[in-house]
């Protein structure tokens, strides 16, 4: 491309450049570079190179920087060199080290440094009149409007469509109106403050009042994550980073924050009371995320409905829009000022998608301060004289400037130059995610000559920056995870090549792998990011190694090479000596442990620890010499050398080679690649960041809630278990299936229809209608198949049926759904109004079944169900509810939430299988369960009329055609079930810990997700910092806690799901929450303010959002025993749970009939305490012990657990 050179102020016609000597370009990682590249001339240097500084600063640099540093404010982080000069996309420093420059002075520099044109206008106008402020009238502000206004009318934007007209009733074009600033944030700045004066003149003529009545309330402003509009107090209230914010508080009041291309979120985002929405169509600072035409158009068509004005920050960056043209072709545009062709990002765009006002700077004027607002008449109008104005806003020598730079930049010879440059700057960017897949996103971001490079490490865009600077190229980070490209919009193509070099060059050091694909077969066929996958998932045999490591020790070079590490390992560890040596040292460093101290308190010895169990691993791999024989012919065939010389020495010997099995020699087709198709399958699994990776984790039964790991001697402690009283090794539960197992065998037999179907179904089906007062009931192997085959079979068979499913239902409820071919119509969550508005569009003879649950596990909330109820039976539904995770856990006999919404008068009815006519769960039409959660056990079930069950019984697959339960596990959840159908404690002891464990979070500012069930979620809101909070609880703390990602929960809702049992200890929680608040810290995770600042998230720090994350308690104080001090204690460590003799007796009574009476005593395991005749410990006594503060009340702690005596006689 040739640069302008014009010989007037206005002259537009093109001069050639001096071309200068082009010698080969070494750069670092790409060997010599042999193109020719066209530089701008210098006096310093006739070499094309781009020079990387030296060393150290040379004494005239360290004289400048000591000076500056002496001097100047410290904001900003800067290297250590002094630039001096430019000419085009370079710069000089003032040693005469030249760099090309792919910041453009942060998107400013369209035309590059020191520009002849822009230097002649400079000096022409300076020369006449430099200032005289706005108190008169100068030359270049009016004619740098009009431009501006022609221009948009011309080519599309502020409503004008592109390549069209908008014109008034009269035939005139709409006006617009432009006032000038200094920079960008005055822009930002002037435009909020038009906004809130249009606000207030709408609320005026809607009201009937004055724009300055104090009720006025038409003054909240909205923007979005990740924006960045300036660094005033105004500009900064709607710039959504904490990092920016923070030191400055309190800032603007009445800014609400939302989330980009949230379509849903928009109508309760700008709302009646909102005057202004600013965004950045795409967001430059914050990592160059692009807005949607879909969620432009609809953030227009919100704004109007409100009246809000609406304000479209394209100060740096612009849109990045791919519509249709006229032949259908997709065109891509963004950045204002035709940084990619069109004068605005949003010029290309529909007008529907247009905004009231622009805010315009950085190319401009082409370094000289200025700043724009471009705004429609209609709100132009409001601003008169004295309402608005600036002292060197609009200068005639800035305005001047800007209508030079405007003037070229809008000639088509300009614009087909820059479209020509940026579509092959795109093409060399775009083969960098395949060449660096294990660094970079897969698409690059942005378009034309904006562009940025995603990483998947968030620590990378910093070092490549750094890296790149070095070999002498500028480019910018943005956001948290990318780089950024913004050259000087007159870039050529040679100089496009220097920085892409430079950027491969730069890579090339970091990925490490690449120093070895070449060497290695493995490393050089191997996806980069599934060696990621390897190095990051442990070994199942060899729990202290990665995989990859694993892999390694079977390979000639690196096994030796571990061997030897091994050995090294086990050397270090012999110094750390015996408990006596330790303590020695302990004693000499006057460091003093605590009683009962653990490993995991002392570094030192924790680490030993790990280092003796990895060295151990290594040398048990190790002993595995041999490669097996796949992996060896596999390696040689792909050009190892060390397997190709082992293989080589094996050829001639006349050992028989068996057979490979038939099954095995069919692993290669000649048709479909289905090994291919698996690997990419999971690749996109590992992409997306949702990837299921499942730890190793046992229960021990004597120990609940402690596991240990893939290794026997590791315990951890489990907080995210769903046997959420225990029940699993409850010891009448425990016993009853001892029982069972000797009298009946260890299978059924058979499906239910042939030889399963046994006693023990019967009477756990006759015991789970009883609990929930219902006809009938039927036992599935799991409540995923009881809600498949129960929704698939009745929306098969009910004629023209509807669903009306809400939107967070489980997925086997929306696989039913789905399998049943009938219509579904998802309603938003917990959303009365909008599911009866869905129900309203059928007529009332049309069959229609609402599905939903009661407890959501993921979020915590409760569904409505009375009112649910209400809605069904006024549109003529039925009413499909899901109790899974309730059941056990809800009212005063476990049947659930619909029980406990009449607890009085479920107690007061005790064990009657009769319905309470009018009760929640009597009007409730299906009820299904788990057996599998509070129960202990495994397997679901569905609760209903005698008619439909056996419907159901008779047709659905899932439950015909399928081997039912085993009589030992059925035994055990009836058990279970009639246990806790008469015992209220473990309950009640649940809910107590649960709430503590909130109340001790919401202390510490983390953030849990508000609800009001038993469901602890602590939001993380990213996938990658979710999955390593979990594994440091795991690694670091001996703590379990499983993250959950997405498609479980939404992506950027990811979180630690914790669930608080009956059997956690005080202590326990004590270590529970340090260690969340230390993770926390440490990976630098969100917490309640933060999301607050944000505008809220998945219900955390929402501004009209309830402050107490378990805020309306399903369980009350009186049914807790709060009110009366009834209320289970909770235990202390060393204590054993509590275990109530009469739910033992009434649990053995019910199989008398099937077992025969039991006698001797019951076994308890070391966990749980069965002792009738224990003492009990007074009123008095409990009086005096320290109490543990829960929600507002206290509950005392005990040294000893209580045992009531029975009222009813066990068997001795």
């Amino acid at each position: 491309m040739k640069r302008v050179q014009p010989s007037t102020l206005h002259a537009l016609e093109r001069r050639p450049l001096q071309s200068l000597a082009s010698p080969g370009l070494f750069l670092s990682g790409r060997g010599p570079l042999k193109r020719g590249l066209t530089t701008p001339s210098s006096t310093t240097s006739s070499s094309a190179t781009a020079t990387p500084p030296p060393s150290l600063p040379s004494p005239t640099t360290s004289t400048i920087i000591a000076r500056g540093q002496a001097y100047l404010l410290p904001v900003y982080a800067r290297p250590d060199f002094v630039l001096a000069r430019g000419k085009g996309s370079w710069v000089w420093d003032v040693d005469g080290k030249r760099y090309l420059d792919f910041t453009a002075g942060i998107a400013v520099n369209a035309l590059g440094h020191a520009d002849e044109g822009v230097l002649k206008v400079l000096n022409e106008q300076a020369g006449k009149l430099l200032h005289a402020s706005n108190v008169y009238h100068n030359e270049w502000a009016g004619k740098l409007a009009e431009l501006l206004v022609t221009l948009t009318q011309r080519e599309g934007g502020l409503g004008y469509p592109a390549g069209g007209s908008s014109k008034t009733s009269g035939g005139q074009l709409r006006g617009a109106k432009a006032f000038f600033a200094n920079s960008g944030t005055e822009a930002n700045e002037g435009a909020l403050k038009v906004a809130r004066k249009v606000g207030k003149d709408r609320w005026a003529e809607k009201t009937g009042k004055t724009w300055d009545d104090p009720a006025c309330t038409k003054t909240q402003i909205v923007c979005f994550e990740n924006s960045f509009h300036g660094r005033s107090l105004g500009a900064l209230s709607v710039t959504s980073n904490p990092k920016y914010q923070k030191p400055f508080e309190p800032l603007i009041p009445g800014v609400q924050v939302g989330k980009l291309n949230d379509v849903a979120a928009l109508e309760g985002l700008v709302n009646e009371d909102t005057c202004a929405v600013i965004v950045e169509p795409i967001q430059g600072e914050g990592g160059i995320n692009d807005a949607s035409e879909e969620w432009l158009r609809a953030l227009r068509r919100r704004c109007d409905e409100v009246g809000a004005v609406l304000i479209f920050d394209e100060i740096q960056v612009g849109v990045v829009v791919s519509y249709s043209g006229s032949d259908g072709a997709k065109i891509g545009m963004q950045c204002g000022l035709y940084r990619t062709g069109t004068l605005w990002a949003h010029s290309a765009l529909p007008a529907d998608c247009h905004p009231d006002i622009v805010t315009m700077a950085k190319p401009l004027a082409n370094g000289y301060p200025i700043g724009a607002v471009l705004l429609r008449d209609e709100v132009a109008q409001t601003m008169t004289a004295g309402t608005h104005g600036t002292t060197f806003g609009g200068s005639p020598l800035a305005c001047a400037i800007g209508y030079h730079v405007l003037t070229r930049l809008a000639s088509q010879e300009f614009i087909r130059n820059m479209a020509e440059t940026s579509g092959y700057f795109g093409e060399r960017l775009a083969k960098l995610p395949s060449m660096y897949p294990g660094l970079l996103e897969e698409r690059v971001r942005g378009r034309g000559l904006i562009r940025g490079l995603g990483f998947r490490d968030a620590s990378m865009p910093g070092r490549i920056v750094g890296l790149a600077r070095e070999r002498g190229v500028f480019v910018l980070t943005a956001g948290k995870d990318a780089v950024r490209l913004v050259p000087s919009l007159n870039v050529v193509k040679e100089e496009v090549d220097v920085a892409v070099d430079v950027l491969e060059g730069s890579m090339d050091k970091l990925s490490s792998l690449a120093r070895f694909k070449n060497a290695c077969p493995f490393l050089g066929k191997t996806k980069t990011s599934t060696l990621r996958n390897l190095s990051t998932s442990a070994s199942p045999r060899y729990p202290s190694l990665s995989a990859l490591t694993e892999r390694a020790t079977k390979c000639p070079v690196m096994g030796p090479a571990l061997n030897v590490r091994s050995k090294e390992i086990v050397a270090g560890y012999a110094s750390v000596a015996a408990n006596s040596d330790v303590d020695k040292i302990h004693k000499e460093k006057g460091v003093f442990p605590p009683p009962g101290a653990t490993v995991e308190m002392c570094p030192h010895a924790s680490a030993a620890r790990a280092a003796a169990r990895m060295a151990e691993d290594l040398a048990a791999a190790a002993a595995k010499k041999e490669a097996p024989k796949s992996v060896a012919a596999e390696a040689a065939a792909a050009g190892c050398p060390f397997h190709k010389a082992a293989a080589a020495t094996t050829e001639g010997k006349t050992t028989p080679v068996q057979a490979a099995p038939a099954h095995k020699a069919a692993k290669h087709h000649s048709g479909f690649d289905y090994e291919s198709f698996y690997v990419n399958e999971l690749e996109k699994k590992h992409q997306d960041k949702s990837y299921r990776y499942f730890n190793n984790i046992n229960r021990l039964a004597a120990k609940f809630p402690v596991a240990h790991t893939a290794r026997v001697t590791d315990e951890v402690e489990v907080w995210c278990a769903n046997d959420y009283l225990g029940m699993g090794n409850n010891p009448v539960v425990l016993e009853t299936m001892h029982r069972t197992l000797d009298k009946y065998g260890h299978g059924a037999g058979g499906t239910r229809n042939i030889a399963g179907n046994g006693a023990m179904h019967l009477a756990l089906e006759q015991e789970l209608a009883n609990l929930h007062r219902k006809e009938a009931a039927l036992v599935f192997s799991s409540c995923y198949v009881a809600n498949d085959a129960t929704l698939s079979t009745l929306g098969s068979k009910l004629p023209g049926c509807v669903y009306f499913s809400d939107s967070m239902n489980h997925a086997s409820m929306i696989q039913g759904i789905r399998h049943s071919g009938a219509k579904k119509v998802i309603f938003k969550h917990n959303d009365l109004e909008d599911l009866e508005a869905k129900l309203q569009q059928y007529p009332k003879e049309t069959p229609k079944i609402i599905a939903f649950e009661s407890v959501y596990s993921m979020c915590g909330s409760v569904g409505p169900i009375k009112e649910i109820c209400d809605l069904a039976e006024h549109y003529g539904a039925l009413t499909f509810l899901d109790e899974v995770h309730a059941v056990g856990l809800y009212g005063p006999r476990g049947a659930g939430v619909a029980e406990h919404l009449d607890y009085d008068a479920h107690a007061a009815a005790g064990d009657s299988p009769h319905p309470i006519k009018g009760s929640v769960m009597d009007r409730v039409d299906i009820i299904t369960g788990t057996l599998g959660k509070a129960y202990g056990a495994v397997g679901g079930y569905i609760a209903g009329s005698d008619d439909f069950v056996d419907m159901i019984r008779s047709y659905a697959p899932g439950f015909i055609f399928t081997t039912s339960l085993p009589p030992a596990t059925v035994a055990g959840a009836r058990a279970s079930v009639v246990y806790q159908k008469n015992y209220v404690g473990d309950r009640q002891l649940k809910q107590v810990n649960v709430r503590e464990v909130k109340r001790r979070f919401a202390e510490l500012d983390i953030p849990v997700v508000p609800g009001p069930s038993h469901i602890v979620p602590v939001l993380v809101g990213d996938a990658g910092l979710a999955k390593a909070a979990s594994d440091k609880l795991l690694a670091e703390h001996n703590i379990y806690v499983q993250s959950i990602n997405y498609p479980t929960v939404a992506r950027g809702e990811e979180r630690l799901r914790i669930t608080v049992t009956p059997r956690h200890t005080a202590e326990q929680m004590d270590k529970l929450i340090l260690a969340v608040d230390q993770v926390f810290t440490e990976l630098s995770i969100n917490r309640l303010q933060d999301w607050k600042l944000a505008g809220g998230r998945a219900g955390v720090g929402l501004a009209d959002g309830p402050e107490d994350s378990h805020a309306n308690p399903i369980w009350n104080d009186k049914q807790i025993g709060l009110v009366d001090g009834t209320a289970p204690p909770t235990l202390r460590d060393g204590e054993k749970a509590y275990v109530d003799p009469k739910a033992v007796a009434k649990a053995r009574e019910v199989f008398n009939p099937l077992l025969g009476p039991i006698s001797g005593p019951l076994q308890a395991t070391r966990t749980v305490v069965y002792q009738p005749e224990a003492a009990k410990v007074n009123n008095t006594q409990r009086q005096q012990l320290p109490k543990m503060k829960t929600g507002g009340a206290h509950v005392p702690l005990s040294g000893d657990i209580p045992v009531p005596p029975p009222s009813v006689a066990v068997s001795a």
